[in-house]
């Protein structure tokens, strides 16, 4: 089960890369190879001469191929050739020319058993070549989160239906910004590279806008029209397996100074809250239409604001969570769970052990593979607060924001106008 995510969980993407010695397998093989001599050996003393047994000696470089490189192949075999001269000085059975047959046997075995390493070992690199580009891909369009953004803790897990996959059609991430934190959570129609394709549309229009518009009601704007614009340039491309892609979300702003959160639900199963008190609520936070939808006429739906103050949690999740079934068919009831999952945990637990638990209970409500992207994030307020910035020379970043423009839209303003003093702004507001 792979934990990706901040806070108590460490995803594969930041663990680097070293080299190992597989231990493992030198020791399967090394077992082998003994258990297969000295079988060997004891058929031989046990038969009579005329079976030859010491001619299987050749068979045992072929079964240590499938586990180890070809130099060790290849130490085997020079091993077993020795070992069959040494068992022929003490023994020599069988004699005449039928004991050229054994080392014949060895060095062919040995030869193939070298054919066998190099081939599983090319298929490995390029094995590994593949899950390097998924991991780039993942940094790419899902990139790791920190523990706390601003007065934020966070902890999330993500799941991609597809084995061995790296990314999918869940997406989310928190772009803190001079107008205050903002964070979303969204579930692309379809599945495979198209559903990627778009998550990866909706996240950079997420963080460009997410950071430089003062209204989250821009944001959402910005967001619909990303979700358009993939549908159209997918048409263009003829891409028939998502022509017409749109998208489930929740896009939350938190206000600096304040204790609420402003939640825009663009048709998404709606957040769980964890009060500081520990009771869980679902509050009321009525869905949209989904991001892509604009295109027929539909409104966008606009921000509720709720209470949001520390100690308290967010839990927002894909239907990857309220669609997994059991193994009589029945979906799994977060809503009466969570609950029970909130007790257990003491009252300054961090969000890495609620998420833990929900997970957990998840796996063992789920029959069989997963059916579809899984993501979950969770979200504490705390009493603290971690600047969004690791350097003093980027704090300017996020200062902030000036009075809007009268155009409603930050771009070209703010940290624009001190990174490049002879930019003109008049010109540049962002087209979508």
């Amino acid at each position: 089960m792979p934990f990706s995510g901040s806070s108590s969980f460490t995803s594969p993407t930041r663990v680097a890369r070293t080299t190992v010695r597989p231990t493992g397998r030198w020791r399967a093989a090394l077992l082998v190879s003994l258990v297969s001599v000295v079988s060997i050996i004891s058929l031989g003393l046990a038969t009579p001469a005329d079976f030859r047994v010491r001619a299987l000696l050749g068979l045992v470089p072929i079964a240590v191929a499938v586990l180890t490189s070809v130099m060790t192949t290849a130490v085997v075999t020079g091993s077993l050739l020795a070992l069959y001269i040494a068992l022929q000085i003490i023994d020599p059975t069988p004699s005449g020319g039928w004991a050229v047959v054994g080392p014949l046997l060895i060095g062919t075995g040995g030869l193939l058993g070298v054919l066998i390493a190099r081939r599983r070992e090319e298929q490995q690199a390029r094995i590994q070549a593949v899950v390097d580009i998924a991991e780039a891909t993942q940094r790419a369009v899902m990139r790791a989160l920190p523990d706390h953004v601003g007065d934020l803790h966070i902890a999330d897990f993500y799941q991609p239906a597809a084995r061995a996959a790296r990314v999918g059609g869940d997406w989310y991430d928190f772009q803190p910004s001079p107008h205050g934190v903002r964070a979303v959570l969204g579930d692309v129609s379809g599945k495979g590279l198209p559903a990627v394709s778009a998550s990866a549309s909706l996240l950079g229009a997420f963080r460009e806008s997410g950071y430089h518009e003062a209204d989250v009601r821009e944001v959402a704007r910005r967001l619909e029209i990303a979700m358009q614009r993939y549908s159209a340039w997918a048409r263009v491309m003829g891409e028939e397996e998502l022509p017409d892609a749109f998208s489930t979300a929740l896009l939350l702003h938190f206000p600096p100074g304040l204790d609420a959160v402003d939640i825009v639900n663009f048709g998404h199963e709606p957040p769980l809250v964890v009060g500081a008190d520990g009771r869980v609520h679902t509050p009321e936070v009525p869905p949209g239409v989904p991001l892509g939808m604009g295109a027929i006429g539909a409104e966008l739906p606009g921000p509720v604001r709720l209470p949001f103050g520390v100690g308290d949690t967010l839990v927002l999740f894909t239907d990857g969570v309220t669609e997994c079934r059991d193994d009589d068919g029945a979906f799994y009831p977060v809503r009466d769970r969570l609950p029970g999952l909130a007790e257990r945990l003491p009252a300054d637990a961090p969000p890495g052990e609620l998420l833990r638990g929900l997970v957990l209970d998840l796996h063992g409500h789920r029959h069989g593979p997963p059916s579809d992207d899984t993501a979950i994030t969770v979200i504490r307020r705390t009493a603290g607060h971690v600047p969004p910035y690791a350097a003093d020379a980027d704090a300017a970043l996020y200062e902030p924001a000036r009075e809007e423009s009268p155009e409603g839209s930050q771009y070209a303003t703010d940290m624009r106008e001190r990174a490049c003093p002879s930019r003109s702004t008049s010109s540049t507001k962002a087209i979508a």
